[in-house]
């Protein structure tokens, strides 16, 4: 008699099974590393905010002054100050700092030696372009001049320009339970102005969610995964 060679593959059950397993580890991997991923980009945020908070001091100490524009726009003088007579700069939205306040035109004088506001030729900022517009949310200097951090997200910056030892900013002046974040109230202002003691530069961002909110509280809905410097 002949003998029969049992069958060496897989059969469809087994393959079912393999099929289920995997997944299920993939179901479970997947969200596991977007939130490693997600944590990793928030501490490069953290970084960077360091990174440009000591540029802006270093220049500060070379000129005795904050890297600010001083030219005059058809909206007014720039930078415009805000409720604690401040200067803050973001994305050029007018909800939040007006549109001639863009963090582009603090960071073009930290990075361009030949910037008229940077007479010492010092590059007090070395950021990778990323070689895209603003509009697409590419990490780093997009083409339009703007400092995005890993999430696409452009920094807010305030600096204390009156010099009265508290940094007003210009979302965060009038935020609801400012006071989770950190916030006082600052002395000589109206109730509900909000501001750091003791820190002249404050830098944010809109998180991972790419939402902010001026109306919300400092920890709530779009707020409540915003990177804050000081915190």
């Amino acid at each position: 008699m002949k003998k029969i060679m049992k069958s060496k593959g897989f059969t469809l059950v087994e393959i079912l099974v393999v099929v289920s397993i995997i997944g299920i580890l993939a179901a479970i991997l997947v969200p596991v590393v977007a939130r490693s991923k997600t944590k990793a980009k928030i501490a490069m945020a953290k970084v960077q905010m360091n990174d440009l908070a000591a540029a802006i001091k270093s220049y500060k100490s070379d000129y005795q002054r904050y890297p600010l524009p001083s030219f005059v726009s058809q909206s007014g003088p720039v930078p415009q100050v805000n409720a604690g007579k401040d200067a803050s700069f973001g994305f050029g939205n007018p909800n939040y700092f007006g549109a001639h306040n863009q963090n582009r035109m603090v960071v073009e004088i930290l990075r361009d030696r030949n910037h008229p506001r940077n007479l010492k030729k010092n590059v007090y900022l070395d950021v990778k372009e990323s070689g895209e517009s603003s509009s697409v949310r590419q990490p780093g200097i997009s083409s339009d001049g703007y400092y995005l951090d890993p999430f696409g997200n452009a920094y807010n910056i305030s600096v204390d320009k009156n010099a009265d030892g508290y940094c007003v900013d210009g979302v965060y002046a009038k935020l609801p339970s400012g006071s989770d974040v950190g916030m006082v109230s600052v002395p000589g202002f109206p109730a509900g102005v909000q501001g750091v003691k003791g820190s002249d530069v404050l830098i944010w961002t809109d998180g991972p969610d790419l939402k902010a909110s001026a109306s919300q509280g400092s920890i709530d809905g779009d707020n409540a995964d915003n990177i804050l410097s000081w915190k």
